[in-house]
């Protein structure tokens, strides 16, 4: 089940759920039960023991560019 990260435009709540993909429009602030949220976008990092992409060994990965790497 992918995490999703919001922030809560009624109060500025930042947190992270886990839920389907289809459920994501049902999610509702963990502080105040608003559902003016707003999904935050970024690198999916996994919590558990990830390897490395072969993308970012090279020069050219999309990743280094922008400076994650």
């Amino acid at each position: 089940m992918p995490t999703y990260e919001f922030i809560c435009k009624q109060c500025g709540h930042r947190f992270e759920t886990q839920v389907p993909s289809a459920d994501k429009k049902k999610v509702r602030c963990a502080k105040c039960e608003s559902a003016d949220l707003q999904e935050k976008f970024g690198i999916n990092v996994s919590k558990g023991g990830a390897k490395e992409s072969p993308c970012a060994q090279s020069d050219s990965c999309p990743s280094k560019r922008f400076g994650f790497g």
